[in-house]
């Protein structure tokens, strides 16, 4: 058996991808035993995906969300007939079904009431997950009365929790992700007087597998995606979005396997207790191993995927299954099949964002995408696996009128993946632009807030004050709603498409600047255009990736930048509420947000706690600002024989700072460095004491933590040892390798960090941010209002000092004091967002990673007979050279590197550049970025073998 371990069951069955009972002798039977079956729901979806479609099945809209229709006058109930049969999607969740089917003279086939209610209460199926021995989250629950405050029930130890109340409905109204006391609280004040479970929250992916529960065993059938609270599409976290078609190659750790493992076990308990028919299991990833979330003691929507991945295989849909299960003994044999490759089809589910009213939404049926444009319905039977890549199906669910938060208002489905396969994923470009161009947005679809009894307007009255608002102007410099949602929509698009993808061009690209001028070079736009989302593509494609891609798995250049996405959001809402942290009365907020992200820091890199800084620009800029305070601090005026020591290894911000401090080439002292390329501690001594001999004045020395050349770490113990001895300010370079303090590898470090006066370190290097951000960090933070505070300058600052100054006692804080810049952007909320999204533990193990991934690589050269290392790898950074066997000294080597170079840039697929160590020309490697693996490591290693041999051979 593949996938699938499991406890022994005296039920003999089948296990592959897919199981469940041959399509052909299952439609033999159904036609023997039934006339008609009736599918019973407010869409057809489900009933219409049942392929090839059979004679006796038909829907009618009958569900709990409308009322049925007033029977014919005199209308009396039919007699039963055993051979035609109903089924209801969800029968728990009201009376409609059986009212329809009592009426009408059909057979409900519908689960045990009892035992249905009992699976379906998200408390007491955790008894049911027990019995089944299938893990859940930690949890536990609130009573319903005796309620103490939500803080007793708040576990410290889960940095989130999910409530949940009992009762299982359809629009994800029992279910919500709270992250403290407070959101606790909010649930249990709407949830008065009844049990409330609350659940350590787990951040993996979410499973739904479909399974049916027959008279003598259960069938697993399909597992699925779920895609559980999409921004773009719910009202809230627990409302269910969607379902795409996993197989067992799409999921990590043999994930497929447990889904498949759990939902048999989950059924033969249900089965036991009398349960017949359809149902689903949500699950949730955890440390490689699943947990059971709930059970839907019914059908899903996600059944209509199902059936396409079931017809694919040719088995029999689960509709034909649930039926058969209530009316044989037992079920035919069993039949296990492979999933066909392809059959990723996919639906997304849209909800009501607020209470409305519905006017109109495009009728149901199959819609073909050209561009931004959508057309249709076309003609065509509206099914799922018959749909190109340029279509979707569209299910219309609601109906004109009122509509509650939460209520479905369509079912979208398309022929492959609409997001990614991850915890709480975002739509891919693809579909998000599906549904802008179905429902563009609330106005447009007539989705309108619901009007009071005292504000009735007539259809021509709304139609006229539709006019009225488009033709009335925006103020100055402002978009109407409906456009900024339009480019906002597009500009994410673009962004996650961005990220997500590599696209055409290759890693390494510099088009000439004569194309640049001609594609961007034009004149003053003097009048505008509406075109926003246009000009996004414009700017986009012609000017932003006409660049390097320095993000690229394969971009073993530089120090690269890899950003993340919740650091680009960050920058866009820092940007969007004009986010100052420099004084106190205007970004009070922001500053804060800053101070926390500080204190973060420091904790991240083991830093005392009486540190404190700033943040800046980058690294540059942070170099430039510690040294202002060391000479500030440590030099009274103007000091022509002052001496600034650094190796010449050092990064050339330190010699840019020297200079706009006003320092001369001659006191920007370089040292050698020694064998290792680290500031030599014994050179410097040496030539400190002899500077001070010849009535110089040091007063600073700048170490490198990771030179940017190769990686070399400098003695900074041993530096910090000549500092002290000679009263001079140390700081530390550490704008890259800095952030391997925080790692376990680089905890030897912690100490004599501590020891340096300054530090500076760019999160937008080993920590991950997108450009700009630098950090300063100092042991005497004081230091910094002394040097850049306006208050020492004798100018008229009075607009500065505001007219209501902070209250006694309140510790404000004007971080405009603190450096050169008065006017700051909010940099420290791109980090603030990221450590708060993934948590300092996976940065952590991303820079252990780059480490990792370095040390292979050099494994990798070492072993290889035409390769050579030059310098061993040093914070993620490694050196080396092509040199083949028998090369004879008058062999070209260092022209042979820079042929590599060039040959591997120009091939499309990486970027490998060089520099100069020991006066040598040599190839270097940085593996910082956390999306680069083994296998890019070795393809490029195959490349310099390649196009070394080539150099080898001209």
């Amino acid at each position: 058996m593949r996938h699938v371990s499991e406890r022994v069951s005296p039920v003999s069955r089948a296990v592959g991808d897919i199981e469940g009972i041959d399509a052909r002798a299952g439609l033999r039977l159904l036609a023997g035993l039934v006339d008609e079956v009736v599918w019973l729901d407010h869409c057809p979806a489900v009933s219409a995906s049942f392929q090839p479609p059979p004679a006796w099945l038909r829907h009618e809209p009958v569900s709990a969300w409308q009322p049925l229709p007033e029977p014919p006058p005199g209308l009396r109930p039919c007699p039963p007939d055993p051979r035609r049969v109903c089924v209801s999607f969800a029968p728990e969740h009201g009376d409609n079904a059986r009212t329809w089917a009592r009426t009408h003279g059909y057979r409900l086939l519908a689960p045990d009431a009892g035992v249905t209610a009992w699976a379906a209460d998200k408390i007491s199926a955790t008894r049911l997950f027990a019995e089944a021995g299938v893990p859940v989250p930690p949890f536990l629950v609130i009573p319903a009365t005796d309620r103490e405050p939500a803080e007793a029930y708040w576990s410290g130890r889960w940095p989130r929790a999910v409530a949940q109340r009992a009762e299982n409905n359809l629009i994800g109204r029992g279910t919500v992700l709270v992250d403290g006391p407070s959101g606790l609280q909010a649930c249990l004040d709407a949830w008065p007087d009844e049990p409330v479970k609350l659940s350590r929250f787990a951040p993996g992916i979410s499973l739904t597998v479909t399974a049916c529960a027959g008279p003598d065993r259960t069938v697993v059938s399909a597992v699925s995606h779920q895609l559980v609270g999409l921004p773009e599409l719910a009202a809230s976290w627990g409302a269910h979005c969607g379902n795409q078609l996993v197989g067992p190659d799409d999921l990590p750790e043999e994930l497929y396997g447990q889904a498949r493992a759990a939902a048999y076990r989950v059924g033969e308990v249900l089965r036991g207790r009398g349960f017949r028919g359809a149902f689903g299991l949500d699950l949730v990833e955890e440390d490689g191993r699943l947990r059971a979330v709930e059970v839907n003691p019914r059908f899903q929507t996600v059944v209509s995927l199902v059936h396409a991945a079931e017809g694919a295989a040719g088995l029999l849909p689960t509709l034909g299954l649930h039926v058969l299960s209530f009316l044989l003994p037992a079920l035919p044999p069993p039949a296990a099949r492979q999933l066909p490759p392809g059959v990723r089809h996919s639906q997304l589910v849209v909800h009501a964002r607020t209470d409305t009213v519905v006017r109109r939404l495009p009728p149901t049926g199959r819609y073909r995408r050209d561009d931004r444009a959508v057309s249709g319905p076309l003609h065509g039977p509206p099914v799922v696996s018959r749909t190109a890549g340029d279509e979707a199906l569209w299910w219309a669910v609601a109906r004109s009128g009122p509509v509650a938060a939460g209520q479905e208002l369509a079912l979208v489905q398309f022929p492959g993946p609409v997001a990614a396969l991850q915890p709480r994923p975002r739509l891919l470009p693809g579909a998000s632009a599906w549904i802008a161009g179905l429902v563009p947005d609330e106005e447009a679809q007539g989705l309108r807030p619901e009007k009071g009894d005292g504000d009735r307007h007539t259809e021509d009255e709304d139609a006229e004050a539709d006019r009225s608002a488009e033709e009335e102007p925006p103020p100055l410099l402002r978009m109407n709603e409906q456009a900024m949602r339009e480019a906002g929509r597009h500009a994410v698009d673009l962004v996650i498409a961005r990220m997500t993808t590599h696209g055409p061009r290759p890693p390494c690209h510099a088009p000439s600047p004569g194309a640049l001028r001609a594609a961007l070079d034009e004149t003053l736009p003097e009048h505008g255009t509406r075109d926003l989302p246009g000009l996004l593509d414009h700017v986009t494609e012609r000017a932003l990736a006409e660049a390097t891609r320095l993000d690229h798995p394969r971009c073993f250049a530089f120090v690269p930048s890899t950003g993340n996405f919740p650091a680009v959001l960050a920058d866009a809402l820092a940007s969007a509420y004009l986010s100052v942290p420099g004084a106190w009365l205007v970004g009070a907020g922001p500053t804060q947000i800053e101070l926390t992200t500080l204190r973060w820091l420091k904790t991240f890199l083991g830093l005392p706690d009486g540190h404190g800084g700033l943040f800046v620009s980058g690294g540059s800029t942070a170099n430039l600002t510690c040294l202002a305070v060391a000479r500030d601090h440590l030099l009274d005026g103007p000091q022509p024989h002052a001496r600034l020591y650094c190796s010449s290894q050092a990064h050339p911000s330190v010699a840019q700072a020297a200079h706009l401090l006003g320092l001369t080439r001659e006191q920007l002292t370089v040292l050698p460095p020694d064998d290792d390329l680290r500031l030599d501690a014994g050179a410097l001594a040496e030539r400190i004491g002899r500077d001070r001999r010849a009535g110089l004045r040091p007063f600073a020395v700048v170490a490198t933590l990771g030179t940017t050349g190769t990686g070399a770490v400098d003695p900074i113990d041993r530096v910090a040892d000549v500092c002290r001895e000679e009263s001079l300010w140390l700081h530390v370079d550490g704008a890259h390798g800095a952030a391997v303090a925080g790692t376990p590898r680089g905890h030897h470090l912690r100490g004599a960090l501590g020891r340096a006066d300054s530090l500076s370190i760019d999160p937008h290097k080993w920590l991950f941010q997108p450009y700009e951000i630098g950090c300063v960090l100092l042991r005497r933070p004081e230091l910094l209002p002394e040097t850049f505070g306006v208050t020492r300058h004798a100018l008229d600052q009075a607009y500065l000092r505001p007219a209501h100054p902070a209250a006694p006692g309140r510790e404000e804080v004007n971080l405009s004091d603190h450096g050169p810049q008065q006017s700051r952007g909010l940099r420290a909320l791109k980090l603030w967002l990221s450590l708060k999204t993934f948590g300092a533990g996976a940065f952590r193990r991303a820079v252990e990673q780059g480490v990792d991934l370095a040390e292979h690589a050099a494994g990798l050269v070492e072993a290889h007979p035409e390769l050579e290392l030059v310098t061993p790898p040093g914070l993620a950074i490694l050196t080396f050279r092509y040199r083949p066997r028998n090369a004879p000294p008058t062999w070209d080597a260092d022209a042979a590197q820079a042929h590599i170079s060039r040959r591997v840039c120009a091939d499309g697929g990486a970027i490998l550049l060089t520099t100069t160590v020991r006066e040598a020309t040599v190839l270097r490697m940085c593996t910082i970025n956390p999306t680069s693996t083994r296998a890019d490591v070795a393809y490029v290693l195959d490349l310099v073998t390649r196009y070394g041999r080539e150099a080898w051979h001209v």
